[in-house]
């Protein structure tokens, strides 16, 4: 078999990958979302941001769905707010979160890098 029709027999299955992997993609994105409107239905206005693998399209099966949320009404403890946090989540979300003014001091102080290439929600 010539090598143009090598690579046009594996086509097919290539494709295939592409799709499920882009299905794969959906699912987590849409999961991302719907914790979202948890959270919102919950705090009221906030910002939700997808960072980390799902954002990039590097994740793996194991790979869990990154989120910040920015809210001026989650609570001020650590531990609550991360309890908060983790009791609206579902299967793979791992939610950090921040105040508005918390945001801003990383921001300003360029903290911030591990949400390059985020999404906001």
């Amino acid at each position: 078999m010539a090598p143009l029709d090598r690579e046009l027999a594996h086509r097919p299955q290539a494709s295939r990958a592409l799709e499920r992997r882009y299905r794969e993609w959906e699912e987590r994105l849409q999961e991302a979302r719907r914790y979202a409107e948890r959270v919102r239905g919950v705090l009221g206005e906030a910002r939700v941001f997808l960072f980390g693998s799902v954002a990039r399209g590097s994740f793996n099966l194991e790979s869990d769905i990154d989120l910040l949320v920015v809210s001026s009404r989650l609570p001020k403890d650590p531990l609550e707010r991360l309890a908060l946090l983790q009791g609206l989540g579902e299967g793979r979300v791992e939610a950090r979160g921040l105040t508005p003014e918390e945001f801003a001091r990383l921001e300003a102080r360029g903290a911030l890098a591990w949400l390059e290439g985020a999404w906001e929600l």
